[in-house]
């Protein structure tokens, strides 16, 4: 996983599934330096999802937030932040979702309620569900799906659903979209997207 990160570069990068138990803090410490990126928040604090920048980017703030525990369920979380590059400040935001029906449709609104609203959003998920679900649209309420037309990234060996997304607000220019094969760094395809940023001035 680092070594791909550390060939891709990106500025923003939301992980899910990151280490969360006994010594997670430092495992991704350990995680964004091999990467060459800076850890800005979550493992354990969102229950596995992470929120990593490369050092050029300026974290203004960044949270985790822990959904309620349900019975016999992973507990869920979600990273939040807003960054700066070039004094034009961006919201970004990682999740993954329950395989439960209910308790993902729960989760994503429980995570449209956090997000910060005064950025541009980009929202990133393993919503564990395809697009056109009830809670593919909670999420997606609003925001472009930027890897609509990029096909499936679950599983990874014969990818057959297209169960993760990168969501973002209308007034972001995207100027690519891949769905790479990294090889067993993971069991998804993971979703990158490269934006117009600064944005243009209007």
């Amino acid at each position: 996983m680092a070594s791909y990160l550390a060939e891709l570069a990106p500025d923003v990068a939301l992980v899910q599934e990151a280490p969360r138990l006994l010594g997670s803090r430092l495992a991704n410490r350990r995680l964004a330096r091999r990467a060459g990126l800076v850890r800005a928040v979550g493992g354990a604090s969102a229950a596995g999802n992470l929120l990593l920048l490369s050092p050029r980017v300026r974290l203004v703030e960044a949270y985790a937030v822990r959904m309620p525990r349900r019975p016999r369920l992973h507990r869920r979380g979600v990273v939040l932040g807003v960054v700066e590059l070039a004094g034009a400040r961006l919201a970004v935001a990682g999740t993954h979702l329950d395989l439960d029906a209910a308790a993902r449709l729960d989760s994503a609104r429980r995570v449209r309620a956090a997000l910060p609203d005064l950025h541009p959003l980009v929202l990133g998920a393993d919503v564990n569900e395809e697009p056109g679900g009830p809670a593919w649209r909670a999420l997606a309420a609003g925001l472009v799906d930027a890897a609509a037309d990029s096909g499936p990234t679950f599983p990874l060996r014969e990818p057959r659903r297209r169960i993760d997304v990168l969501l973002v607000d209308p007034r972001l220019e995207v100027a690519d979209v891949r769905v790479p094969r990294p090889g067993p760094v993971t069991d998804h395809l993971p979703v990158a997207v490269d934006l117009v940023w600064p944005p243009s001035p209007s």
